[in-house]
């Protein structure tokens, strides 16, 4: 698997840590992943737009959106686990 990057510019905002979303590369189509992968914690593109959930609802990072420090520190989360239920999954549909 491809390395995920996703490209952010830490601004700092009335005292408080925010994280700008510039870009991301080597992101999966949502229509290119499994089913079963997008059922839980994951993350995907679609249409220049970053998806990302923590098996619950949809949020979505459009570039030049601001996030706080606290849902950056949850999405790079959801992004490690992603990575490692997608490889299970590759690696079971490889079977």
């Amino acid at each position: 698997m491809v390395d995920v990057l996703l490209k952010f510019t830490k601004v700092l905002k009335n005292g408080n840590t925010f994280y700008r979303f510039e870009s991301f590369e080597n992101v999966d189509s949502r229509w290119e992943l499994p089913c079963e992968y997008l059922s839980g914690s994951h993350f995907a593109a679609w249409n220049g737009v970053l998806l990302y959930s923590a098996g619950n609802s949809i949020k979505t990072l459009c570039p030049g959106n601001l996030i706080s420090l606290s849902e950056y520190q949850k999405l790079m989360e959801i992004i490690e686990t992603g990575k490692e239920r997608l490889k299970e999954i590759k690696r079971k549909m490889d079977i």
